[in-house]
C-alpha cells in the first residue's frame, strides 16, 4: 500500500514538472511572437525607407462612390446655431469620399517618403487609428503627395460634399447613421465612450452610404475656408474659399471627435481651427472627383 502511494506522488511530481515545463514554454514562445511581430514592423518599416526614393509606398486608399443630389444644407432642426443658417439648397456632382479617416498607417509612409516629422500618436499606437496632429497644410500635402504616386486626384472634401455625404445623400439625418442619441453609440466615438482616446477606424457601425467615423473619432479637415455663417455661400457643392470675407487662416472642420458631446458630433456642425495648428483631435479623409 505504501509502495502504490509513494509511485503515485512520484508520478504526481513528474507531471507538476513536465505541466511546468510546458507553461514556461508557452510565456516563452509568446513573448517570442510579440518580439517577432515588433522585430517584423521594424524590418518592414525599414525596407519601406530604403525603397521609397525609387517607387511609391503609398497604400490606396479605400474610396466610396457618391451620387450626385441636391439637398438643404444646414440646421433645421432648430438648435439655433447661427453659423449653420441661412438653409440652402446645394447641388453635389457625383465623387468619391474615403470610406475611412486617414490612419497613421497610411499617413507614415508619406512622412517617411517626404521627410515630414512623424505625427505623435500620443502613446495610444498608430496602424488603423486616425492620424491626428496634423494640421490643414499636412493634409493638403498628404493629397498631393498621393495624388502624384497613383496618377489619381485626391483632395479634401468640401464643406457641403461633407455634410451631404454624412447625411447619406442629404437626408434629414441628425447624425451620421441615426437621429436618435440613444442609438448613436454604435456608429460614434465620442466622450461617453471612446476611454478618452481615438480609436482604430471602422470599429463602429457605417452610415447608409457605407461611411465609417463621419460622427467622431476626430474632427476631420475640409477645404473651406471659415465664414460665421452661410450667407452668399455657393450652391454648387464647391469649396468657399475667399470670397465674402472669408478667413482662409482659419478652416473649417467637421463631425466632432473622441472628446466632444453629442451635440458636436450633429452632421450639419461646423466649427473652424486654424489651419497651420495641429490638434490630438483633428485628424482627416480625402476626396476624389469622379467624371
Amino acid at each position: 500500500m505504501l509502495k502504490k502511494q509513494y509511485q503515485l506522488a512520484k508520478r504526481q511530481k513528474r507531471w507538476l514538472k513536465i505541466t511546468g515545463l510546458i507553461g514556461v514554454v508557452v510565456i516563452l514562445l509568446g513573448g517570442l511572437g510579440t518580439w517577432l511581430a515588433q522585430e517584423n514592423k521594424a524590418f518592414k518599416m525599414a525596407i519601406l525607407r530604403v525603397v521609397s526614393p525609387v517607387v511609391s509606398i503609398h497604400l490606396d486608399p479605400e474610396m466610396v462612390s457618391i451620387p450626385a443630389g441636391t439637398f438643404q444644407q444646414g440646421d433645421s432642426r432648430g438648435e439655433d446655431t447661427l453659423s449653420e443658417h441661412p438653409l440652402r439648397k446645394v447641388h453635389i456632382k457625383k465623387f468619391a469620399l474615403g470610406r475611412f479617416e486617414v490612419t497613421f498607417e497610411e499617413y507614415d509612409r508619406f512622412a517617411m517618403a517626404t521627410g515630414q516629422a512623424f505625427p505623435g500618436d500620443e502613446g495610444w499606437g498608430r496602424e488603423r487609428r486616425p492620424v491626428i496632429n496634423v494640421s490643414w497644410e499636412d493634409a493638403g500635402d498628404y493629397a498631393k503627395w498621393l495624388s502624384e504616386g497613383t496618377g489619381r486626384r485626391y483632395r479634401l472634401p468640401t464643406e457641403s460634399e461633407w455634410e451631404y455625404a454624412a447625411r447619406n445623400r442629404g437626408k434629414d439625418e441628425i447624425w451620421a447613421g441615426t437621429s436618435e442619441q440613444e442609438q448613436l453609440e454604435p456608429y460614434a466615438w465620442f466622450n461617453s465612450n471612446s476611454t478618452g482616446r481615438t480609436q482604430p477606424v471602422g470599429s463602429r457601425q457605417a452610415n447608409g452610404l457605407g461611411l465609417q467615423d463621419m460622427s467622431g473619432n476626430v474632427w476631420e479637415w475640409v477645404q473651406d475656408c471659415w465664414h460665421d455663417d452661410y450667407q452668399h455661400a455657393p450652391t454648387n457643392g464647391s469649396a468657399w474659399v475667399e470670397a465674402n470675407n472669408g478667413s482662409c487662416g482659419t478652416r473649417v472642420r467637421r463631425g466632432g471627435g473622441w472628446t466632444n458631446d453629442p451635440i458636436s458630433l450633429r452632421s450639419s456642425f461646423r466649427n473652424g481651427y486654424n489651419a497651420d495648428s495641429r490638434s490630438i483631435q483633428i485628424g482627416f479623409r480625402l476626396a476624389q472627383d469622379i467624371d
